[in-house]
């Protein structure tokens, strides 16, 4: 992975193959707590995909998304960053809002998922001209940890993790994809992992929403018990946002519903 050197880290990231556009619009998507670039559909980060050819990827979005340049992240101390995990949300912001200057990208959809959803909403509240829109997957302006689950990424990591996934997942679910995210997920570690609870459970920014001014989108769904729909929609209402709500979908919904979140979010670039 090609990678960036920042004033904390050097971020990893890869890089989707479009070439640049004329009106300079591209697209940064970033993971959730505890995840890396890898959790983002593997057809969002390269025009190359091989599980096209071999029918794996829905046809419905194929051609949309290779529209933009994307680049996905691995925050600082996740998958191939150096560097700590940050206990903030904020810090994060921080990392991502360097990344764009340091790729020096002008127009830019700043894509988040989760807690990487949250960094991208505290991204908007400082007005950078550089971003032109927002889009939230499975998050809200405030968010919430169970004492429970800080405790037992402490205490006991490998079984708190697996009742995250158990949580974050819609039942009906392949277990490919849980297994994959498990795994990920206790690659990064106890020490990030937690700090990324950490700083979940410190977001709270329903008092700044005034200070967004930029277009959002944001996706949630009906089984998702990790952020609950209508907390999300309380946040898109709050933003005068675009919502896009999912049936029979959890916390991972560009992975549970990859077709509809892409359509969602093309549909939504193209007003930019």
């Amino acid at each position: 992975m090609p990678a960036v050197d920042i004033s904390t880290s050097t971020m990893a990231y890869s890089l989707n193959g479009a070439p640049e556009r004329d009106d300079k619009l591209a697209v940064v998507l970033v993971h959730g707590a505890g995840g890396r670039d890898q959790d983002w559909p593997q057809a969002w980060r390269s025009v190359d995909d091989v599980t096209r050819a071999m029918g794996l990827t829905p046809a419905s979005h194929v051609g949309d998304l290779d529209q933009y340049p994307i680049y996905s992240l691995d925050l600082p101390g996740h998958g191939q960053s150096t560097g700590s995990g940050c206990t903030s949300v904020e810090a994060y912001a921080d990392a991502v809002e360097a990344f764009i200057e340091a790729i020096d990208l002008t127009r830019v959809v700043v894509v988040g998922h989760s807690m990487g959803a949250a960094i991208t909403l505290q991204l908007a509240t400082r007005q950078n001209q550089r971003i032109a829109g927002i889009v939230m997957i499975g998050s809200a302006a405030k968010l919430q940890v169970a004492p429970a689950i800080l405790e037992g990424l402490q205490n006991d990591f490998e079984a708190t993790v697996d009742a995250i996934v158990k949580y974050s997942w819609y039942k009906e679910t392949g277990a490919f994809f849980k297994e994959k995210g498990r795994q990920r997920m206790l690659e990064t570690g106890s020490e990030v992992v937690y700090g990324d609870y950490f700083a979940c459970a410190d977001f709270d920014l329903t008092d700044q929403l005034d200070k967004v001014n930029v277009p959002a989108l944001l996706i949630a769904s009906d089984k998702d018990r990790m952020v609950r729909l209508e907390q999300s929609k309380e946040t898109a209402e709050a933003l005068n946002a675009t919502f896009v709500a999912l049936e029979e979908c959890g916390h991972f919904q560009h992975i549970e519903q990859t077709a509809k979140c892409a359509e969602a979010l093309s549909g939504f670039f193209a007003k930019l």
